[in-house]
């Protein structure tokens, strides 16, 4: 943990790219629509809602290659779950742009229920899903 500290302190490069990093993915969030809440850090909320949507987008996403948390109640209220996503200094442009391409593309394919859009999560049925 120190160590960590030193690092932090004599290296301040590291902690400006990663402010970047997180300006740049809130930014390309909100870009395609989706709720970030009042995310300021490299820990980006995406909201989607219900307890279902968050589960469902983190599936998709997990498919996909992109590694993300769900979180539901308790740890936030019922109508406000989401997916929590977050960055290091060390992911490269080429990183974030694939990230953003793909819950970009990716969240809008219908799953078992719903369609997750960057306007959240709409509330047409399927009547079955096929990949």
């Amino acid at each position: 943990m120190l160590k960590s500290l030193e690092i932090i302190e004599s290296e301040p490069e590291h902690v400006r790219r990663l402010l970047g990093i997180a300006a740049r993915m809130i930014a390309g969030f909100k870009a395609l629509g989706f709720d970030v809440g009042t995310a300021e850090t490299a820990i980006v909320p995406i909201v989607t809602g219900n307890f279902e949507k968050p589960l469902r987008f983190w599936k998709l996403l997990f498919e996909a290659g992109v590694y993300a948390n769900p979180v539901l109640p308790p740890a936030v209220p019922p109508d406000r779950c989401l997916i929590r996503t977050s960055y290091m200094p060390i992911l490269s442009e080429a990183d974030l742009n694939q990230v953003l391409e793909i819950i970009g593309t990716t969240v809008r394919r219908p799953s078992a229920l719903y369609e997750v859009s960057p306007r959240g999560v709409s509330r047409t049925r399927y009547r079955s899903w096929k990949a």
